[in-house]
């Protein structure tokens, strides 16, 4: 009999011994002596199991009696393994101790942890109410109007998790429980990753297939945009009614063919509002980098989303047919009555509609403005009179987005700008007005990226629109075509004296677009001139503008007089100067470029303590031996590069001694060669995998080749237009067909590699084939990679 009395269980009935070493919590034992059953290990300190709650992979939950309070709670045993293994233990009760942390209605209290029988446990507030995955099971899909503030709910938790230090990864229907009113409370972390807010690398994966981030079946490092992909999946899932992805393997190929195919949520389809599809939509985003930046930002979306299911659908706009009969009936008495009530409509609902017209509006040239605080709602053509409930329906929304510009809540101001913009029944010049703020704030959100595919949409709308106000499409949409294109916007002949709100709104995008350029001089001059136009009052709703103005200009000074004067101080000094440029991060209130400007310096900062820290040792040169500088071996390494030899030009580079002023051009034929070199050997890896069918020529342009596959290092086999295979080498192709090739097979690269391996094409073109062409798609990767044009810039001054 074994000697821990822990193992040692009596028979209800008849009291004799029973040895219950190797059976697992509350299991029903069968008496050697009498045969009767009994429940055994049922008290856990000071918890007694009642019943079993839930069966997962590494634990069992079972409601519990905590004997000490009076109450029931959830306790959650893990498995023996799992409880037998320190390391995990450990973990665990790290992440005990975090979650602990965590004070919020939605997520479930961690009231306690500790050990029994061997076994590792934790005791939880109970959620009496079930889980969201059998409201799943049982309905079939949820309805939008329950989804979402549940929805809003979980994101609540997460954001609350998040701030603690923690992702979640494993969100799924199954761990959202419902209390008894319906709320939602997130639970079981036991696979929580800490962070401490950045990102972290699980050694396991054990996320459901069904929900799990594309990052994690990859291996890759996580943060709390894995925990907004899995929420989205279970979104999907809910309103759906099936999973997003039904590959059930953990198999890596599978399931990323799966993540990569994922049919969207269709509004007219799934019956949702588009809104409720586009916040899933980019919450399963495949790349990280796409999805929502914040929780702060996706809540935004969902209230703005329940916000509209609530408010139902919109009028439908009249046809054409209801148009004109509109249009006959309507004669100048009868539009100046139908005008007056649409304006007393309005003012009962605290807005005006603002039509200011300065010359006869059947001319159509008149301006018709937005003013302070309310909504312009000007006519489309001049002989129709806009349904006074439309113009209120509009005039509402346009001061919605307004107010959130205003706020600093930038996301939803540009959503709302976009939907009007987008709206059929919003006229115009509103409409355009509309395309142009939501350009704006997409800027003032830090998304110059996005900003610029806003201002191509805005910009076509415009267009298509043919205003007939001259000002606002004089000024407007060459400003918004300016958006589009990579040249900066030099800021000359600005002449604040006769602005108007048009050119103050111009002079905003052209500012906005120099700013994330990291033109910020001239940026600046465009923003001193919004701050000094003196606005009509007409204009006065432009305004605002000027106060966003006044804050970029107070961040230029900000970063004017912040930055370092030199990188190349002692230790003591780059610190002091790293944690100046903390204090002045804090104070910046703009968003975008400022910030990684300071961020910048602060790194430069950084690397130079650490090149303190680790000298570089030079190698002394052999004795008996002339160093060989660079000027005496370009030859010899340019003609590397166009063999295609890039990591034998290294190499070489590396062996050689420059003199003083070829130290930096060393350095950029170096970084060349090496990232060149890398592309090859991507490619090489990528046509291991099979053969490519593809058009390409030879280098002397005599032999085209139709299929290519690699054959060993640096080896190509390669099969003509006659179906003769030939052996061939990267010299033998013609550069823009391995340029070619290059974009065929990036697609299916991984996305954290895209951006590597285009700046590896971009290297090997400029070494062994078109230099304009590589410097124009340099110009092109430095618009949407600011982290490219840092190094790009640092190359090509090597190379001047």
């Amino acid at each position: 009999m074994p000697d821990d009395e822990a193992t040692i269980a009596y028979c209800h009935s008849c009291g004799g011994p029973m040895d219950v070493s190797e059976v697992a919590p509350f299991s029903n034992v069968e008496c050697p002596q009498c045969g009767k059953h009994t429940r055994v290990k049922r008290e856990f300190g000071p918890y007694t199991l009642l019943r079993r709650h839930a069966i997962g992979g590494m634990s069992v939950v079972f409601v519990a009696h905590d004997n000490t309070l009076d109450r029931e709670v959830a306790l959650k045993i893990l498995n023996e393994d799992y409880s037998a293994d320190e390391r995990r233990i450990e973990a665990f009760e790290e992440e005990a101790r975090t979650t602990a942390s965590i004070s919020h209605p939605h997520v479930v209290r961690l009231l306690t942890t500790g050990r029994a029988f061997g076994r590792f446990y934790l005791a939880m507030e109970l959620v009496s109410g079930g889980h969201f995955e059998h409201q799943i099971r049982e309905r079939g899909t949820v309805p939008e109007t329950e989804v979402l503030p549940l929805a809003i709910q979980v994101a609540e938790g997460l954001r609350a998790a998040h701030a603690a230090g923690l992702i979640h990864r494993d969100i799924k229907p199954g761990n959202i429980l419902l209390d008894a009113a319906g709320n939602a409370k997130i639970v079981d972390f036991g696979l929580a990753l800490v962070t401490k807010g950045g990102k972290a690398q699980a050694t396991e994966i054990w996320a459901t297939p069904y929900y799990v981030p594309p990052e994690t079946i990859e291996g890759l490092e996580e943060d709390f945009r894995s925990d907004i992909y899995a929420f989205g999946a279970t979104l999907y899932h809910a309103l759906a009614g099936v999973p997003s992805c039904a590959e059930e393997t953990m198999d890596t190929l599978k399931l990323r063919e799966a993540k990569q195919s994922i049919r969207p949520l269709v509004p007219a389809i799934h019956n949702l509002a588009p809104e409720t599809c586009a916040v899933v939509a980019r919450a399963m985003a495949y790349d990280p980098a796409d999805r929502f930046t914040s929780y702060d930002e996706m809540l935004a979306a969902l209230r703005y989303s329940y916000q509209r299911v609530l408010a139902g659908p919109s009028e439908p706009a009249p046809d054409s047919a209801t148009l004109r009969r509109r249009k006959a009936a309507v004669k100048d008495r009868e539009r100046t009555l139908i005008i007056g009530a649409a304006v007393v409509l309005l003012a009962a609902t605290g807005l005006a509609i603002h039509f200011i017209n300065r010359k006869d509006p059947h001319k159509g040239t008149g301006t018709p403005l937005p003013a302070a605080g309310l909504e312009a709602i000007p006519q489309a053509d001049p002989g129709s009179v806009q349904d006074p409930a439309i113009a209120a329906k509009i005039g509402m929304r346009y001061r919605s987005a307004r107010e959130a510009m205003e706020k600093g809540e930038f996301e939803r101001a540009s959503q709302e700008f976009k939907q009007l913009r987008d709206d059929p029944q919003v006229q115009e010049p509103t409409g355009t007005w509309a395309g142009v703020e939501a350009v704006i704030a997409t800027y003032l959100n830090g998304k110059p990226e996005l900003a610029r595919e806003e201002a191509d949409l805005s910009a076509r709308h415009a267009t298509a629109a043919n205003l007939p106000a001259p000002n606002v499409a004089g000024e407007l949409i060459p400003a918004l075509n300016r958006i589009r294109k990579l040249p900066a916007i030099p800021a000359k002949s600005l002449d604040s004296a006769k602005a108007d709100a048009p050119q103050a709104l111009a002079w905003m995008l052209c500012g906005l677009k120099d700013w994330e350029q990291g033109r910020l001089d001239d940026a600046a001059e465009f923003f001193k001139s919004i701050t000094e136009a003196k606005l009509a009052d007409q204009d006065a709703w432009a305004r605002h503008y000027q106060t966003v103005a006044a804050r970029y200009l107070a961040d230029h000074k900000r970063l004017t007089e912040a930055e370092p004067k030199s990188f190349t101080g002692d230790k003591s000094t780059s610190q002091k100067t790293i944690d100046e440029l903390e204090k002045v991060l804090a104070t910046l209130e703009t968003q975008g470029r400022a910030r990684f400007n300071l961020r910048e310096w602060q790194l430069m900062l950084k690397r130079r303590i650490h090149d303190l820290d680790h000298p570089v040792v030079k190698p002394k040169p052999v004795v008996g031996t002339t160093p060989v500088t660079l000027a005496q071996a370009r030859g010899e390494v340019d003609q590397l590069c166009k063999d295609s030899l890039f990591a034998e030009a290294a190499t070489r580079l590396k062996s050689l001694q420059p003199a003083e002023d070829e130290k930096i051009t060393r350095e950029a034929l170096l970084a060349l060669a090496e990232s060149a070199a890398s592309l090859l050997a991507d490619l090489e890896n990528d046509l291991g995998h099979g053969e490519v069918t593809l058009d390409l020529k030879s280098r002397d342009g005599a032999t085209s080749y139709t299929k290519i596959s690699a054959s060993g290092p640096g080896k190509l086999k390669a099969t003509d237009a006659a179906g003769t295979a030939q052996d061939i080498e990267w010299k033998d192709l013609a550069p823009e067909s391995v340029i070619d090739l290059h974009r065929a097979l990036v697609k299916n690269a991984k996305a954290e590699d895209v951006l590597r391996r285009h700046e590896s094409a971009i290297a090997y073109d400029w070494l062994a084939g078109d230099r304009t062409r590589a410097a124009s798609a340099a110009d092109r990767l430095a618009v949407d990679s600011p982290a490219f044009k840092r190094r790009w810039d640092g190359i090509t001054a090597g190379l001047k």
